[in-house]
């Protein structure tokens, strides 16, 4: 078993944050404080989430349904954000780019689990 570090999803979920972290420090006032705190720590549940799948096989697959469950909300608040012209079309689609990464890496992983 690969160190969580090593993963693919992990090394894009903490590109993503780190991303995260300089956008929300960009953001208005309201959104900086409602929904930028909101993403990093959804993006930081997610790294541990990673972490907890990659450890055993016990608990995997609650552990990727959260994942999954979480990635949902991050995208639905940067989808918000964008709307309300928080965040310009370029930062929006370098990080839906991510989070598309992760998702689609953490739907593969779930699915080899349910095998």
């Amino acid at each position: 078993m690969a160190q969580s570090e090593d993963l693919p999803i992990f090394k894009a979920a903490y590109d993503l944050l780190e991303q995260l972290v300089t956008l929300s420090k960009d953001l208005p006032k309201f959104f900086r404080y409602s929904m930028g705190t909101r993403m990093v720590d959804l993006c930081l549940d997610m790294l541990g989430l990673i972490y907890r799948a990659n450890m055993s096989q016990e608990g995997r697959l609650q552990a990727l349904t959260d994942l999954l469950i979480d990635y949902r909300q991050l995208l639905m608040l940067l989808r918000m954000v964008y709307r309300q012209k928080a965040l310009s079309s370029g930062k929006y689609a370098e990080l839906i780019t991510l989070l598309d990464t992760i998702g689609r890496q953490a739907t593969g992983w779930r699915q080899k689990t349910l095998d």
